[in-house]
């Protein structure tokens, strides 16, 4: 019940933010991050290798670098965890064009590197509108912006 609540506020306050179901595992340095937002509290990007499905629904892996320590603590606490979230990576799964998504996964990560918190691979969560609210919304945005883009 706590995973599914996580995953659904999530899902709901920030969509927050391992590989797509299929690939093998890599070492966090060769892993690739693409950064399409950055501020001070948040630094928000996406890995490039977006895995497309045969029904068309692209999969996407989202990272936000929390640097404000509210928001690492407001993370920790939905984790109950007493050590602050500094990291999410978040399995986002977007439609063919990018106008709906949903959490299929979160990880939470320590300052040090450390998982604190791994949802597992879940679609509980169902489907929601991609908006600029949260980082998974952000990054479906800039996605759809440069699909469209290419198209023209």
């Amino acid at each position: 019940m706590n995973r599914l609540r996580f995953i659904l506020l999530c899902c709901l306050l920030l969509n927050a933010s391992c590989w797509v179901i299929g690939q093998t595992k890599k070492s966090v340095q060769a892993e690739k991050w693409e950064v399409i937002k950055e501020d001070e509290v948040v630094t928000i990007s996406y890995n490039p290798e977006v895995v497309t499905a045969k029904n068309g629904n692209h999969f996407v892996w989202v990272k936000a670098v929390y640097h404000d320590e509210e928001w690492q603590s407001y993370f920790a606490r939905m984790i109950r965890s007493s050590v602050p979230v500094v990291t999410t990576r978040t399995k986002a799964e977007y439609s063919e064009i990018y106008s709906h998504v949903r959490v299929r996964q979160v990880i939470c990560y320590s300052k040090t590197g450390k998982v604190l918190y791994r949802s597992g691979d879940d679609t509980s969560a169902g489907w929601g509108f991609v908006n600029a609210s949260d980082p998974v919304g952000i990054v479906g945005e800039y996605l759809g912006d440069q699909m469209k883009r290419a198209r023209y």
